[in-house]
């Protein structure tokens, strides 16, 4: 097996994967570069290597323009196709599937070609030598080589070119594959949902002409599309366009447009073929008001009017019935579908210009117009959702009238208005991005696609693109959701399945709800843990604290929205100890009934406060306390968009039974919010807690925070920490690409710089190679891991924990818990 060449490897396997139309239809050891031949000698730790040089390959291309759609594909499909490539016992019986496989893909890959052969032989007694050209062409977009074209073309006899003077049949049109047509129309689709608009009904109508243009028209407008393309920026839009205009160039300009129409005719007759057969033995015939409707389909899957009708006809002299008579489609200049130009005078066109200039892409036609059918335009995009577009309209229309004219200033300003809504929509989804809060994003991000469907977001994502990744996420977590709860309570697999479920959906509800049902005191030999899960007496129900007010209502969100008023009664008895190098905060549940958040924050000596972390439950160790005394904590309990009081810390007895030094001013009242605390006994410092609303999204809690706190904070903890077959293993919370992981024998590891534990840095490609990150082997074992951000080229650590994990003897059991 040769060394890999990323440049050999792109053009020689993913190309060819790309062009057959993804991963499905390609074996492992096409994917992973392994020949057949060699499956015999090579060892495991050589396909181990390989697979490792093709995933890596994979993650430096992901962002490739025109291999992007079939990378992402890959490395979605890499665990399985992977894991048949394991031992040398499952790639020996995958590689006897594989060679049938190849064998009876290779028989499909000739069929077409021995039947195009056959057909000329028929027609001609053999194979004209001014047609070989043509047809390796075409025998080389299905994947044969020229070894393999001379082979199959041996069989048959080779004609000398026919004179000029000779019989002129005409050629019948190469066909085109299905599978070609599948993923341009796939491709036309994709970009429709992008775009927000009405796919292209075919690459026609992607150029904004007619089936049936002449050849050089299609190419000057293609010339002109792709130069427009290549000034946008890398992203999917631009991907797929390119894909697009390079079907355009080998089907419309280099090979027969007609081929490309009866392909479309072939696929439409198919579509249709139940209609007719339906209304012809309903009626025992096709009624002319049938056939009109069928015609009119056939028409928009992007036939020419010429081949709908012959689409009906043909199909009801299939059904055994006359075709009713339909009117004859318009004339037209240029050739017609057969091929032959049809005489007559140039086209003229009933077309609105305002319509026509929709067809073309801004600025192509619309200087010959007035700048009256340019607003018109404008118009019409803004009400599509379109306003961008109809900020260039507005430019072609000031440049036609040659000034500022009072409607072309009146739509300007429409225009601007609808980016400046636009631009507001996308300031509070931002938050809502960044804490993975994507089941209250959905409806915000669609009504912004239907408004402002082609105005990008801060980083250039359109709204199309964000809905499309709000969805997807919505519907694998709802999967992992579903999987939960199937799986019997309190067990590994349902806290895995639903925080792994929580790491794509933040504010999933059902899997808030069911891991808040799951939660409850349970024993444990871990003393950190079995501190936080030891019952407390009841306290008396404090107060009902006031209503807080709730988040006004961000731009582009409906009144219905907005989480209704709720009277949040505070958390009870708040009581800290140190235990090891980390302090523990406890509290008493809050008396109001559902769903509760509690978010805890640390009152430092100068009197600013520190966001710790938000949880459900009624225990936070807090990794990054100061050692000299224990702090002022405040807790507060959150319902929906509304928080209660804040509820000031006690100090209860160390783990060790020390006494600790009390905050002078704890004895006043945990439950007086904004009071006044001290972080010895003889220090006159005030620190003042905020107790009023909060903004609903989790990013809040940060931005509380003083400038000590760093961007690091502000991520996501790691879902589904857990111990597998040797190895730490956890899903990557969104935006984080670096991890610390830190141990420590003795007790919970105080931070990520712990003079006592041994630290280690992780990126998500190492971890994806390794399958995992392995620890040192001593036992008890203290885990903590710490997410990592860049800020200006300096790497940022958080400085709290995301999630901990405490590794026991072999015959323990081992477990993880969130922070």
């Amino acid at each position: 097996m040769l060394d890999f060449d990323s440049d050999d490897y792109r053009r020689r396997v993913l190309a060819v994967i790309h062009r057959r139309g993804g991963a499905e239809h390609s074996d492992p050891f096409e994917i992973y570069d392994i020949p057949l031949d060699e499956v015999d000698t090579l060892d495991d730790a050589a396909v181990r290597a390989r697979i490792a040089e093709v995933w890596a390959f994979w993650q430096r291309g992901r962002d490739h323009p025109r291999y992007r759609g079939v990378i992402i594909g890959l490395l979605e499909r890499h665990g399985d196709l992977s894991a048949a490539l394991a031992d040398r016992t499952s790639r020996l019986a995958l590689r006897d599937r594989v060679i049938a496989a190849r064998a009876e893909r290779d028989g499909e890959r000739f069929t077409a070609l021995d039947a195009a052969a056959a057909r000329l032989v028929a027609r001609f007694g053999g194979l004209p030598a001014d047609r070989i050209d043509g047809l390796r062409a075409w025998a080389a977009t299905q994947g044969i080589d020229e070894a393999e074209f001379a082979a199959r073309i041996r069989r048959h006899r080779v004609l000398s070119a026919q004179p000029t003077g000779g019989p002129t049949d005409r050629a019948e049109p190469e066909p085109i594959s299905p599978a070609v047509l599948r993923q341009i129309r796939a491709d036309l689709d994709e970009l429709g949902r992008i775009t927000a608009t009405r796919p292209p009904r075919s690459l026609f109508d992607l150029l904004g002409l007619p089936p049936g243009t002449p050849q050089d028209r299609i190419r000057s407008v293609r010339d002109v599309a792709l130069a427009s393309n290549r000034a946008r920026r890398p992203d999917r839009r631009r991907a797929l366009l390119d894909d697009l205009l390079a079907a355009v160039g080998s089907l419309l300009v280099d090979g027969d447009p007609d081929a490309y129409l009866d392909a479309l005719a072939a696929a439409t007759s198919a579509r249709l073929r139940p209609r007719v057969a339906a209304a012809v033995l309903v009626e025992d015939a096709l009624l002319p008001a049938e056939a009109a409707a069928l015609v009119t389909e056939a028409e928009t899957d992007g036939l020419d009017p010429h081949r709908a009708r012959e689409v009906v006809r043909a199909l009801a002299r299939e059904h055994g019935v006359s075709p009713p008579r339909m009117p004859a489609p318009a004339a037209r200049s240029g050739p017609r579908p057969g091929g032959a130009a049809r005489p007559g005078p140039p086209e003229t066109s009933r077309t609105p210009a305002a319509s026509r200039a929709a067809q073309t892409p801004p600025g192509a036609g619309g200087r010959a117009g007035h700048w009256q059918a340019a607003v018109s335009q404008a118009r019409a995009a803004l009400r599509a959702g379109r306003p961008v577009e109809a900020s260039e309209h507005v430019a072609a229309a000031r440049e036609l009238a040659g000034e500022t004219l009072p409607p072309i200033r009146a739509m300007d300003d429409e225009v601007e208005a609808a980016i400046r809504a636009a631009g507001a929509q996308w300031a509070t989804l931002a938050p809502l991005v960044a804490a993975g809060r994507y089941q209250h994003l959905v409806e915000a991000a669609r009504r912004l696609a239907r408004s402002a469907g082609d105005v990008p977001g801060p980083g250039g994502q359109l709204p199309g693109e964000l809905l499309s990744l709000a969805e997807s996420r919505c519907r694998a977590a709802d999967e992992l959701v579903v999987r939960a709860r199937a799986t019997a309570a309190d067990t590994p697999d349902r806290t895995r399945l639903l925080d792994e479920a929580l790491g794509l959906v933040a504010d999933h509800a059902e899997a808030l709800a069911l891991r808040a049902g799951a939660a409850g005191p349970r024993a444990s030999s871990d003393p950190v843990r079995a501190g936080r899960a030891a019952p407390r007496p009841t306290a008396p129900t404090a107060p009902t604290a006031p209503t807080a007010p709730t988040a006004p209502t961000a731009p582009g969100q409906d009144s219905a929205d907005a989480p209704a008023p709720v009277s949040v009664a505070p958390p009870m008895r708040v009581l800290v100890r140190r235990e090891g190098g980390s302090v523990v905060v406890n509290w008493q549940p809050s008396a109001t009934p559902g769903e509760v958040r509690y978010r805890v924050a640390r009152i430092a000596a100068d009197g600013t406060a520190r966001a710790v972390g938000v949880t459900t439950a009624t225990s936070l160790e807090d990794g990054g306390a100061p050692r000299d005394a224990v702090p002022v904590y405040a807790v507060t309990a959150g319902v929906g968009g509304a928080w209660s009081a804040a509820a000031r810390s006690e100090v209860s007895a160390a783990a060790d039974g020390a006494p600790q030094r009390r905050p002078e001013a704890a004895a006043s009242g945990a439950a007086r919010a904004g009071g006044a605390a001290t972080a010895d006994g003889d220090a006159s410092t005030t620190a003042q807690v905020p107790a009023g609303p909060a903004n609903t999204a989790d990013t809040a809690d940060t931005a509380q925070t003083t400038n000590a706190a760093n961007t690091a904070d502000a991520l996501a903890p790691p879902a589904g920490l857990r111990w597998v077959e040797g190895r730490l293993r956890w899903s990557w919370p969104s935006g984080c690409t670096e991890m610390v992981v830190v141990c420590r024998t003795d007790a919970p590891p105080d931070g990520a710089a712990d003079p006592q534990a041994q630290a280690r840095k992780v990126t998500n490609t190492r971890y994806e190679i390794d399958g995992g990150v392995s620890v040192p082997s001593a036992r008890p074992l203290h885990v903590a891991l710490f997410g990592c951000v860049r800020s200006e080229g300096r790497l940022v650590v958080a400085t709290t924990p995301g999630a901990r994990l405490r590794l026991g003897p072999p015959e323990a059991d081992t477990s993880g818990e969130s922070v």
